[in-house]
């Protein structure tokens, strides 16, 4: 009797475990929507899984997830649907953000983390370790390339006021290659300074909050970094 009792306890248990597993709400992967003169949205978005504009997925992809960024913010996101792509959500093809349209020239481009997407935002599947970005971007007339995306890292984030912080400017080629960004403007609260050869800038913290990102002509620029000196 205890015995049968004790295979009901697990199996009750089992079955509840399962339930919280299928229950469990989907992670949010961080998402980066760069305009042709602003940053749209940087954050975290939990990937919308369903139907638009009369086509269903049940896959949490990239594509969900600037959905879901674009309720949050919000922000104007136009989808255009061809059916050469399969079925779910792979058909759709970003035409606008924001209500900017791009003329022949450009258009809206996605990497994840820092390499171009080999696949489109509704065929690409995401975790919580997901870094997607959708930029709006012009073409080489010659080669056909994107143009380079920025990215900055700090050698520590919480320094003590009036100490030293570096950052790290590099760009980011269409395979994800990095190399030094040099010259970058690298915007410190409301201070710029200009990047060394190897794209390095090192500064004083001041005392407070405050938000450093890079800028370089003819590149995307570089996400938001938050510093905090106390």
């Amino acid at each position: 009797m205890a015995i049968h009792r004790l295979r009901l306890i697990t199996v009750a248990l089992v079955a509840l475990l399962l339930s919280a597993a299928l229950a469990a709400p989907a992670l949010a992967a961080s998402v980066r929507v760069e305009g042709r003169s602003h940053t749209i949205f940087q954050g975290h978005a939990k990937p919308f899984v369903g139907t638009l504009q009369g086509h269903t997925t049940t896959k949490q992809t990239a594509l969900g997830s600037l959905v879901t960024a674009s309720r949050k913010k919000p922000f104007q996101l136009g989808l255009t649907w061809n059916d050469c792509c399969g079925g779910g959500w792979a058909g759709f093809f970003v035409s606008s953000i924001n209500h900017v349209t791009p003329p022949s020239n450009a258009f809206w481009a996605f990497k994840l983390g820092n390499a171009f997407a080999s696949n489109g935002l509704g065929s690409t599947g995401v975790t919580s370790g997901s870094r997607i970005l959708v930029y709006y971007t012009t073409i080489d007339p010659i080669t056909g390339a994107t143009e380079p995306t920025l990215g900055i890292t700090a050698s520590t984030l919480t320094p003590a006021p009036g100490s030293n912080v570096t950052f790290t400017v590099k760009a980011y080629d269409e395979a994800g290659t990095p190399t030094p960004a040099a010259g970058a403007r690298v915007h410190v609260g409301a201070t710029v300074y200009d990047a060394n050869a190897n794209g390095k800038v090192t500064v004083k913290a001041s005392s407070g909050t405050f938000s450093v990102w890079a800028s370089r002509v003819a590149n995307i620029r570089s996400q938001r970094l938050s510093v905090r000196a106390s």
